[in-house]
């Protein structure tokens, strides 16, 4: 490339077809650049002007921004090396993030192995987020479960107790019915005065209320 190629500059339109990104995103990293210390060439009229050394720094951060890597951290890593002159000379680029003279189709695998692997990451992450709301779940439901045993446990509990009190107390007034019976007939026996049947009836009447 000559150096009058390298001194021609061009508007974002143009730019951004050669990219194949839209504009607006050309825009923001733009000024994400110039956020991180990065002084675009503007025309009288505002317009950001791109050279050659501009548009290197921009396809090496949209390869890194193709690897899906943070734009706060992409942003940083070109604008350090914009200002170390590192795109001001038409030069393989490499860095520890991507090697761009690796044949296209072969980063175009590098790309996809990292767009599976985050994919991957994704679903383990959503898997085990289920997995966690599943046992949540389970658990919520095992208290609950627990919660109406127990106080079915309870109530029957309750209700032996009181069956038992019954039973006991029916015990004790037939054992008082039983009682009284022999004493009148004792009295019946020896002539003396007549049995109080109302009180015996009453006792009979409990025993099956």
């Amino acid at each position: 490339m000559n150096n009058a190629e390298e001194d021609f500059g061009y508007f974002a339109k143009t730019v951004s077809e050669r990219l194949g990104i839209a504009k607006d995103t050309l825009r923001s990293w733009s000024l994400k650049l110039e956020a991180d210390g990065v002084n675009f060439e503007r025309n009288a009229r505002g317009q950001r002007v791109y050279y050659e050394k501009d548009i290197r720094a921009l396809e090496n951060m949209k390869e890194l921004m193709d690897l899906q890597q943070p734009l706060n951290d992409v942003s940083k890593t070109i604008a350090n090396k914009i200002k170390k002159s590192f795109y001001n000379v038409d030069k393989t680029i490499k860095n520890t993030e991507i090697t761009p003279s690796v044949p296209r189709e072969k980063n175009g695998l590098i790309t996809q192995e990292k767009q599976m692997q985050n994919f991957k990451k994704e679903l383990i992450q959503e898997l085990s987020n289920k997995q966690s709301e599943i046992m949540e779940q389970f658990k919520n439901d095992l208290t609950k479960e627990m919660s109406t045993v127990m106080q079915d446990r309870f109530e029957n509990a309750v209700n032996d107790a009181v069956k038992m009190a019954l039973l006991q107390e029916r015990k004790e007034i037939k054992k008082q019915v039983a009682q009284e019976i022999e004493e009148n007939n004792l009295q019946i026996a020896s002539g003396m005065e007549k049995p109080d049947r109302i009180g015996i009836l009453k006792r009979l009447k409990r025993l099956f209320e």
